[in-house]
C-alpha cells in the first residue's frame, strides 16, 4: 500500500505512513457495516479512502478511489510470488486431508492469488468460500456452516487455521471446529477460547494433525 501511496497521482507527496494508518482506522470502523451488508466491497473501499483523505483535508471523488484501488491491486498481485516451502506443506496436507479456504477478502483477487501461488489445484473453487459471494463474513456462524457443508464434514472433523483471532479462532471454535492460531507476531488473544495450538510458522502445522 505504501508504494502505491508514494507513486499514485492521487496521493504522491503525502505522508504515506499517516495515510496508511488512517486507512486502517477507517477500514476497521467501516468493516462493521460491511458485515451488516450495508454496502459492498467497492463502496467500502471508496468510503475508506474518502474518509482517510478527509483527515488530510482532501476531498476526492469515488472515481479517484477506483483508479487508486486498481493500482494498489496490481501492486499487490505483482508482489504475490510462489513459495516452494508453502507449496510443499500444502501438497503434503492435501495427500491426507480435504482442504478449503474461508476468506473475508474480495472475490476479485482470491482466485488470482491462488493461481500465482501455485496452489489452485489443492483448492477446488467450490471449497474456496468467499464472504463477498455469500453476503456474510467471518465470524458470522453461517460462513462456518457453509464451510462444513462444502467440505462434507462434521464440525468435529474440521480444523480451522488462520491468523485472525476473532475470525479464525474464536468464530471457528464457536462453530464447533478445532482451531490453530497462526500467530507469528505474538499477538494477545482477546477472548478465553482455547485453540488446539498456537504456531508461528506454517511448517509447524502438520505435526498437530495427528490430534484430529
Amino acid at each position: 500500500m505504501q508504494q502505491t501511496i508514494a507513486t499514485h497521482a492521487l496521493t504522491a507527496g503525502m505522508d504515506a505512513a499517516g495515510l496508511l494508518s488512517a486507512l486502517r482506522r477507517h477500514g476497521d470502523d467501516l468493516w462493521i457495516d460491511v458485515i451488516a451488508k450495508k454496502y459492498d466491497f467497492t463502496k467500502y473501499r471508496q468510503l475508506r479512502m474518502q474518509r482517510a483523505m478527509a483527515d488530510f483535508n482532501r476531498i476526492i471523488e469515488a472515481g479517484d478511489v477506483d483508479d487508486f484501488q486498481r493500482a494498489y491491486q496490481a501492486a499487490c498481485l505483482d508482489a504475490v510470488q510462489p513459495d516452494p516451502s508453502v507449496q510443499q506443506i500444502v501438497a503434503q496436507l492435501a495427500e491426507q486431508h480435504k482442504l478449503g479456504i474461508v476468506t473475508n477478502g474480495p472475490v476479485d483477487m482470491a482466485f488470482i492469488k491462488l493461481e500465482r501461488l501455485g496452489l489452485s489445484s489443492y483448492f477446488p473453487q467450490d471449497r474456496v468460500i468467499i464472504s463477498e459471494l455469500l453476503g456474510y463474513h467471518k465470524p458470522d456462524p453461517r460462513i462456518y456452516a457453509t464451510a462444513r457443508e462444502r467440505l462434507e464434514a462434521a464440525s468435529g472433523e474440521v480444523l480451522f487455521v488462520g491468523d485472525t483471532w476473532e475470525a479464525d479462532v474464536a468464530g471457528a471454535i464457536d462453530a464447533g471446529f478445532s482451531a490453530i492460531w497462526l500467530n507469528p507476531k505474538g499477538k494477545t488473544a482477546t477472548t478465553d477460547h482455547k485453540p488446539l495450538a498456537v504456531i508461528e510458522r506454517l511448517d509447524q502445522l502438520p505435526s498437530y494433525l495427528s490430534f484430529m
